[in-house]
């Protein structure tokens, strides 16, 4: 092998491990939340029966032992819970490498931002959907947002905390804004921004019409993470970047945060679990593969590692002769629901013309019956309903 060809790891060297580990917990210790926002996954979800401190202190523990790293606080406005800080000191305690997804209402104050600093969160991502106030502020369903999360964005840089960006879900009303969505974080001197396409994860309700859209914000998104790389971190998680990965991403450190930051980790080193111990592949996938409440989060693993592992039932069907397979494995888990591929695959998202020798710009391609046993389903999505 030469010095070249290390260099150039493939996204399937980390998709397959053989022996998973729960590396990554996408963790809910609320439902709650100030906003109302358009494409929120978990608006109808407000159940107040959520972990108490003493519950969250044992569940650190078994995820702990599970060999957990890593947390992202998602579901709901954690900070609204008045034990936040002492249930993230709980993780810290343990090592864990923590990171805040919050809109900024509870960052008011320098002390605010503090606290979250010391309670040992290590990166602080606000949400920001636009640079034109009033378009965030109708996507997050309250005035006055977008000055707030800027507020917040500040406070967090002065209070010392090691990482702080801003998160921006993507969709048909900021898709032309991207560049100047990365300038304003450049601008601001964050250090990272997130990209997400909104996941309309119910099979049957996508507007196939807009992933061509899609697909030329994506590349153009990778230009922008070549071009400042360095600089500013962009990420996109979705596993569709992974086809457009070429020689240009540079040294091995580089090729495999890319490739790191853009897989579907599903059933490989990332969980959900949320408020109220609900245990899922990942936030976007509205089935639940058993409670942390009724069994140990071990059995629960064991479990949900069948259920999506690509491994021992890899995509079959339509992705058995995609070119792209090596990169995506079938894609986003969430987009294609219990299937084995991302719905959003066809002819409108890759430059074959046939790509599965079917009419894919025309007609969606029946998912094939999984093989592993089903999960209970746990909610109803947000539907898309057009731009804000």
């Amino acid at each position: 092998m030469t010095q070249y060809d290390a260099i150039l790891v493939q996204p399937s060297e980390f998709q397959l491990p053989e022996h998973p580990i729960p590396l990554l917990v996408q963790l809910g210790l609320t439902y709650r939340c100030n906003l109302k926002c358009s494409h929120c996954y978990a608006l109808y979800r407000r159940s107040r029966d959520e972990f108490s401190l003493p519950e969250i202190e044992s569940l650190a523990n078994d995820l702990y032992r599970a060999g957990s790293a890593s947390l992202v606080y998602s579901h709901g406005e954690n900070m609204i819970r008045r034990d936040f800080h002492d249930a993230a000191a709980t993780f810290r305690d343990l090592d864990f490498y923590q990171t805040l997804m919050l809109n900024g209402f509870y960052v008011r104050t320098a002390n605010d931002a503090q606290r979250l600093v010391d309670a040992g969160i290590n990166r602080a991502m606000v949400s920001i959907d636009s640079i034109d106030p009033a378009i965030h502020d109708k996507v997050r369903g309250k005035v006055g947002a977008f000055d707030v999360a800027q507020r917040a964005l500040r406070l967090l840089k002065d209070a010392g905390m090691p990482t702080v960006g801003f998160s921006t879900t993507i969709d048909t009303h900021n898709y032309e804004h991207v560049a100047q969505i990365v300038d304003f974080a450049l601008a601001l001197g964050v250090d990272a921004v997130s990209f997400m396409q909104n996941r309309y994860n119910l099979q049957g309700v996508f507007d196939r019409g807009l992933w061509p859209r899609y697909r030329d914000v994506c590349r153009d998104l990778y230009e922008l993470t070549l071009e400042y790389q360095g600089t500013l971190d962009i990420y996109t998680h979705d596993p569709f970047m992974l086809t457009l990965l070429d020689d240009r991403m540079g040294d091995r450190a580089n090729r495999e945060a890319f490739i790191g930051s853009n897989l579907c980790n599903v059933g490989t080193s990332m969980v959900s679990i949320d408020p109220v111990g609900n245990v899922s592949g990942c936030n976007f996938i509205e089935e639940s593969i058993g409670n942390v409440r009724d069994e140990p989060f071990a059995d629960i693993w064991d479990r949900l590692v069948a259920r999506y592992s690509d491994r021992t039932d890899p995509p079959s069907g339509p992705c058995g002769s995609c070119s792209a397979l090596d990169g995506c494995l079938g894609g986003c888990k969430a987009f294609h629901y219990n299937g084995k591929y991302d719905e959003r695959c066809g002819a409108q998202r890759f430059p074959d013309a046939t790509p599965h020798a079917v009419g894919t710009a025309e007609r969606g391609i029946p998912a094939p019956e999984p093989s592993r046993a089903p999960g209970v389903f746990v909610g109803l999505p947000r539907l898309r309903t057009g731009a804000p």
